[in-house]
C-alpha cells in the first residue's frame, strides 16, 4: 500500500519523511519517493522506503508531498505528471503559490506548508495553509505530518510570506545575534567552546520560559532588567543603536523578496 508519495528528497523532504516515519503518521513501507542524486536515494533504501523515478513517483499516489527546488519545478511539470484528481497534494516550496501548484498540476487544490530547517531535528514552526473545504480527513493527514517535525503554526495563504520572514528567515537572524553574542564573549576571554555555551544558553533560555511559563517576551524582559543593572544597561546600548528598527528592516527585507520569488515563480 502507498500512503506517501514524496517528490523531492533533499534535506528538507527528507527530515519531513524521518519524522513521519519516527511519528507513526506512516510506515517506512508505505513512503515511495524520487531522489535526485544516489546518496540520497542510498539514504531512502537505508530507511526501507520505495524508490520510483519521475514523473512515475505521484502516480496513483493518494497523498503527495512535493519536496523540490522551486526554480526546477516549472522545468520537471513541462509535461504533467500523473496525479489522482483526489489526491491531497502538499508543497513546501518557496515561492510557487496554491493556485499556480495547482494549475499546473490539474488538481482542484494544495496545501502549503512552510517549514524551517529545524526540521531535521524535529523543532520546526511549520507555517500551515489548509485550503478551505478541503476534506477534514486530508487536512488531518496533513497536519499530523507536519506536527511530526515540530509545532505548526495554521494561518491564511496571505501570511505566507510574513511567515517566511519571521520563522525562516528568521532563524538565520537569530544565528547572526548568537555568533555577534559569542564573538563578544570571546573578546572578554572566553574560549571558542565557552562563548558558544553562552551564547546558545542566552536564546534556548529565553525561548524555553517564554513556551513554558505562558508569558510574553516583553513579560520576561522586563523580568531579567533590573534598574541600573547589567541587563538595563546593555538593552540602552541595542536601543541607542537602532536594534528593533533593524530587526523590522529584515523583516521587512526578508518577506518583499519572498513575494518577489512568488510572483517571479508562478500566478497568485
Amino acid at each position: 500500500m502507498q500512503a506517501l508519495a514524496v517528490a523531492g528528497f533533499g534535506k528538507l523532504g527528507s527530515a519531513i519523511v524521518r519524522g513521519a516515519v519516527a511519528a507513526g503518521v506512516v510506515r517506512a513501507s508505505e513512503v515511495t519517493v524520487w531522489a535526485r542524486s544516489e546518496t540520497r536515494q542510498a539514504e531512502a533504501r537505508q530507511m526501507g522506503l520505495r524508490l520510483a523515478k519521475w514523473p512515475d513517483v505521484t502516480a496513483a499516489a493518494p497523498r503527495v508531498l512535493l519536496a523540490l527546488k522551486p526554480q526546477v519545478f516549472a522545468e520537471m511539470t513541462a509535461e504533467r505528471p500523473s496525479i489522482d484528481p483526489g489526491a491531497l497534494v502538499m508543497s513546501v516550496m518557496g515561492g510557487w503559490s496554491a493556485a499556480g501548484i495547482a494549475a499546473r498540476l490539474g488538481v482542484p487544490s494544495v496545501v502549503r506548508a512552510m517549514p524551517t530547517i529545524a526540521a531535521q531535528v524535529r523543532a520546526s514552526t511549520t507555517a500551515l495553509c489548509v485550503p478551505v473545504g478541503l476534506p477534514e480527513a486530508q487536512a488531518g493527514f496533513a497536519r499530523s505530518l507536519f506536527e511530526s517535525i515540530g509545532m505548526v503554526v495554521p494561518m491564511p495563504e496571505s501570511l505566507i510570506d510574513a511567515a517566511t520572514a519571521a520563522c525562516g528567515s528568521g532563524v538565520g537572524f537569530a544565528c547572526l545575534f548568537i555568533e555577534a553574542l559569542e564573538a563578544a564573549a570571546a573578546r572578554a576571554g572566553a574560549d571558542a567552546e565557552t562563548a558558544r555555551a553562552l551564547a546558545l544558553g542566552a536564546v534556548e533560555g529565553a525561548a524555553r520560559s517564554l513556551r513554558e511559563r505562558d508569558t510574553t517576551a516583553t513579560e520576561l524582559r522586563a523580568q531579567v532588567t533590573s534598574p541600573n543593572g547589567t541587563t538595563a544597561a546593555g538593552l540602552a546600548a541595542l536601543q541607542e543603536g537602532g536594534f528593533e528598527a533593524l530587526v523590522t528592516r529584515a523583516f521587512d527585507a526578508a518577506r518583499s523578496r519572498a513575494v518577489e520569488l512568488g510572483a517571479a515563480s508562478s500566478p497568485r
